[in-house]
């Protein structure tokens, strides 16, 4: 049977938010940034949650909620607020199943003081609150419910009488401001511990000090001015001592710092625990103030080789930069930069299934992270930015090595097989990588409007002094018989996608797991001059569709028959895709991509008529 709680209600005049002695706040609101509206524009009930999911919250009690009111929209009434275990829904009503009670919004910021604290379990709670709008006559009665931005998870939970008729999460628009006020015993004056990073980046080589990036959160009324910690590796602990500037009110708030770990002479993986032992010269109260993580000591380091991605097309008058930068890029790093170009609207286009939507040409991914950027100016602009954005990738730890072959199979130099070889830093028993790869030529040519490339830098004078892009200034506004570099002719896969079967479901950081393609270029009218054909290996975390390690290859001249597909290796699975990346039956006459999956774990693809 729901319990209501009796309450007190406090109303604040304004947007200064002062905790009372021994209360913290907790929520995505962190007592700055700009509050947004939002709503439905419609006359109708609203019920709006957040999701208290924090396992350091378990134990602690909730004394109240404090309710962000946006006083701009007066239509408004009915207001109660409530917690719940579950979010549900009953003959169109939201039924709590904690408490629920009623209270007048009047102000900016309303407090509610429940007569009995709820205590948070570990399969955490729902804190909302309700109201109703009853006229959207005036634009502000239409965005009732005030939100602040964050890529969090859990800040905005919906429920309307005619919008959302079922609890909704949603995405993309922020999280509501809604704060819940904790107090009792579990809150202390000092109190504070250490959040690890993700285990997959954590890792350095044999007798080299490691440096990683924790997280200092607050769990205390008080402000960190300095903090004492020790560090437990490998039987043997140090102590540290540390200024950090950490301010309190809001329960979690953190702070990056960087932590040194002391070198380790023997490899392997191991745990690292850290533990803060004071606070501003005072013993640390957190119930929790140790963390561990496991870490990976290395005897070589893995180097991360971004992949740039460059969208471009003859057409695109702009496209000349991103040419000028993937050629400068190969000059400054060679075999470091990984560089492939997808042509779209020309000759030399193969797809329209891009590994990422661009938002104009030209376009850019490093390591298909983000949005796409300017392929010169990168990120923040200037000539050859794109570069600054490519060293911080390029400084990003990758969770593998990896190795590449690339040789012809048959004299006759139509099959490309390539070899990739995988060691990883450590154990992973639910392996989200998989590999893919890239046939890519250099030095491509042709006759005909879509083998000419516009060129809108033609006599700018802006550009005389740039080194990468005055040489565009002198040629002509349509530029014949260039010759195309880094140009995608093949794909493994049509899309962000990658082989399922390319690497196994679970790894050992002690083997190398090696894979084999191989590409079939017989109907393939892109190969020009088969000794400028090179491939591109590409690791991909398949959960999050994030590049994190790549490597490129030249097709050597000699050929390797012992590494064509074996004749023992039976087919297990064979699907067709037009020219465009989508599966098909092929029914009809027409050119197809046949796509073969072997018992021994290689795929083969090649063109087919039909």
């Amino acid at each position: 049977m729901k319990r209501i709680l009796f309450l007190t209600v406090v109303w604040l005049a304004s947007m200064a938010l002062m905790a009372a002695d021994g209360e913290l706040y907790y929520g995505f609101y962190q007592g700055s940034g700009t509050l947004t509206p939002l709503g439905t524009r419609k006359v109708e009930n609203y019920d709006v949650a957040i999701h208290l999911t924090d396992p350091f919250l378990t134990g602690q009690a909730i004394y109240g909620l404090r309710i962000p009111v946006n006083t701009s929209a007066k239509n408004t009434g009915n207001y109660s607020a409530w917690l719940s275990k579950t979010l549900k829904v009953e003959s169109g009503k939201n039924v709590p199943d904690i408490a629920s009670v009623a209270f007048t919004a009047n102000a900016k910021w309303v407090d509610v003081t429940f007569e009995t604290p709820y205590i948070i379990t570990e399969e955490g709670v729902y804190a909302g609150y309700s109201f109703s709008v009853t006229d959207v006559t005036a634009e502000a009665d239409q965005l009732p419910i005030q939100t602040i931005a964050t890529e969090e998870q859990g800040g905005m939970f919906i429920h309307t009488s005619r919008t959302y008729r079922q609890w909704k999460e949603l995405s993309g628009v922020g999280a509501s401001a809604l704060l819940v006020r904790l107090g009792g015993d579990g809150i202390k004056p000092l109190a504070a511990t250490f959040v690890m990073p993700e285990e997959l980046n954590a890792y350095t080589t044999v007798g080299q000090e490691a440096t990683v990036t924790l997280s200092l959160v607050n769990h205390g009324t008080t402000a960190i001015r300095n903090i004492d910690y020790t560090i437990e590796v490998n039987g043997s602990t140090v102590e540290r001592h540390q200024n950090v500037t950490l301010a309190a009110q809001y329960y979690g708030r953190k702070k990056s710092i960087d932590v040194t770990i002391p070198p380790v002479s023997q490899r392997g993986t191991r745990p690292v625990t850290f533990c803060i032992t004071k606070i501003n010269g005072e013993d640390n109260q957190d119930p929790q103030p140790s963390a561990s993580l496991q870490m990976a000591f290395l005897a070589e380091t893995p180097k991360h080789k971004p992949l740039m991605e460059e969208y471009t097309g003859t057409w695109c008058g702009w496209c000349p930069r991103g040419m000028a930068a993937m050629e400068a890029l190969t000059e400054l790093y060679g075999d470091d930069f990984v560089g492939v170009a997808y042509h779209q609207g020309d000759a030399m286009q193969i797809t329209t299934a891009f590994p990422k939507d661009i938002s104009g040409y030209p376009g850019s991914t490093i390591d298909r992270v983000g949005e796409s950027i300017d392929p010169f100016g990168g990120s923040a602009g200037g000539s050859l930015g794109i570069r600054n954005d490519w060293t911080r990738r390029a400084a990003v730890i990758a969770p593998a090595a990896l190795g590449l072959e690339a040789a012809w199979s048959d004299e006759d130099k139509m099959q490309i097989v390539v070899k990739s070889t995988t060691s990883f830093v450590r154990s992973l028993s639910d392996n989200p990588y998989r590999l893919s790869y890239i046939l890519v030529a250099d030095e491509l040519s042709g006759t005909g409007r879509y083998w000419s490339q516009v060129n809108n830098y033609s006599g700018q004078s802006g550009y005389d002094n740039d080194p990468y892009l005055s040489p565009w200034t002198k040629k002509p506004g349509t530029v014949l018989g260039m010759k195309f570099n880094d140009v995608a002719i093949q794909l493994s896969c049509q899309g962000p996608s990658a082989l399922e079967k390319s690497l196994p479901s679970s790894v050992n950081d002690t083997d190398d797991y090696e894979h084999t393609y191989v590409f079939d270029i017989t109907d393939n009218a892109l190969v020009q001059d088969k000794s400028k054909l090179r491939v591109v290996a590409v690791l991909i975390n398949t959960q999050s569709g994030e590049v994190v390690n790549a490597e490129k290859a030249a097709v050597s001249d000699s050929t390797t028959p012992v590494q064509r597909i074996q004749a023992d290796a039976k087919a297990t699975d064979v699907y067709y895709t037009d020219l465009l990346g989508r599966r098909v039956s092929p029914n009809h006459r027409g050119i197809y991509i046949k796509t073969t999956t072997c018992s021994d774990g290689t795929r083969k693809s090649e063109k087919v008529k039909k």
